[in-house]
This record gives C-alpha cells, sequence and structure tokens, in this order.
C-alpha cells in the first residue's frame, strides 16, 4: 500500500491457488521509472508459475 504513493512502479502476478481455490498472487515492486526493468523481471518469474486462469 505505501508504494502506491510514492511512484515506484507496481506489478502484481498470479503465483498459483491456496487449498480453497483462491487465486495466490506476489506483488512486485521496481525501482522509481524503472517499469520496462520491473516487467521484465515479472515476465521472467511468470514462468515459474501456473499464469493467469480463469475462475470457474
Amino acid at each position: 500500500m505505501p508504494f502506491a504513493f510514492t511512484g515506484h512502479p507496481v506489478v502484481v502476478i498470479p503465483i498459483g491457488k491456496d487449498d480453497t481455490g483462491l487465486p495466490i498472487g506476489i506483488q512486485i515492486i521496481g525501482k522509481r521509472w524503472k517499469e520496462m526493468e520491473l516487467l521484465s523481471i515479472a515476465r521472467q518469474l511468470a514462468v515459474f508459475t501456473e499464469g493467469y486462469q480463469t475462475p470457474p
């Protein structure tokens, strides 16, 4: 929440589901003015996750 006010770029990627099937995500915070770097990191991490799946 505090990073929403500091100007730091933030991206959230899905990383899986809990025992009840609810989605779990991870929030990644980057350096100011480094949006493309942050998106590159998120893209690399997404390879290790289940990716976005439409809920039933």
